[in-house]
């Protein structure tokens, strides 16, 4: 994407300019956008992208439409700044709409000729019928997906047994990493796997071995559902950092009937103190036995 002045010296008239390449032919247009075009990302205070090599990115094709339609159905077209187009030169470039895609809504202004494809569409409403419909079928990684992404480009183990205790048990990244003794956000997970500088938050993390056995532990308390919902393990992980990772296993098994129906008896508005209630009471029994013994 460029800048180009189409008026004169001294009265400029700078509109943006990308090149794309259809049907094999290099062009210049003018990219135009609707009030329904799907907002862009405002990348101008991510640190992430800073970073980020644009030789990385895997090919995409932009879709384009002919602005006709959107003129002819009074639609006003605004430029890649968001400013109305109007008044622009004859000699100018082609105006062409953007039809929003998840793979390149971004990547406008990548600095190479843009591969591109012409859709000729019906009507407005039948433009944005491709572009709905695009949207749907499109899908984002998720955290779950950004801790494997992390792990495999930055070759950190622990962020590749996560992804695999994940994947084997059917929980989400969120807890998964709980079980684990981690706690991260996706923004770390994608600085991670784009810039390889991201260091763990120090700390003494399990091991998958150890993960699997207070896992095991917290279904035998709670049941596999709850074992899968990550305020249990965020109330165990607490409980963890006062006591111990065993005394805590070992209170988990101790959990009968009787605590979980009262438990579910309780109307807290914080399920995780509750949880960590249950599990404290249960470790002061088990710590005075401890001493006494």
């Amino acid at each position: 994407m460029k800048h180009v002045n189409l008026g004169a010296a001294t009265a400029p008239k700078w509109f943006a300019v990308a090149t794309v390449l259809i049907n094999g032919k290099e062009q210049e247009i003018i990219p135009a956008f609707t009030e329904y075009s799907i907002q862009r990302k405002d990348f101008s205070k991510d640190k992430i992208y800073e970073k980020i090599d644009k030789s990385k990115i895997l090919p995409t094709v932009f879709c384009f439409a002919k602005p006709d339609i959107f003129i002819k159905e009074n639609v006003q077209l605004f430029d890649y700044l968001g400013r109305e187009l109007t008044d622009v030169p004859n000699e100018a470039p082609q105006i062409m709409v953007y039809l929003d895609k998840a793979d390149n809504i971004n990547l406008l202004d990548l600095d190479i000729p843009l591969k591109a494809e012409l859709i000729d569409c019906e009507s407005v409403a039948d433009a944005y019928h491709h572009v709905a419909t695009t949207a749907y079928l499109s899908q984002c990684p998720s955290k779950d997906d950004w801790i494997g992404l992390a792990g495999i480009v930055s070759k950190d183990q622990l962020l590749l047994e996560i992804r695999r205790f994940g994947n084997s048990f059917g929980m989400n990244g969120t807890t998964a990493q709980g079980y684990f003794g981690l706690s991260t956000t996706t923004s770390f997970m994608q600085s991670k796997a784009i810039s390889f500088s991201s260091l763990l938050p120090k700390g003494e993390f399990r091991t998958y071995q150890q993960a699997e056995i207070l896992m095991k532990a917290t279904v035998q308390a709670f049941g596999a559902k709850a074992a899968k919902q990550t305020r249990y393990i965020k109330a165990i992980n607490y409980c963890i950092s006062l006591y111990s990772f065993d005394l805590v296993c070992q209170a988990l098994n101790n959990i009968g009937a009787t605590e979980k129906l009262q438990l579910d008896a309780s109307k807290c508005e914080d399920k995780i103190q509750c949880l960590q209630g249950l599990l404290i009471e249960q470790l002061a029994k088990l710590s005075n036995k401890t001493k006494q013994n």
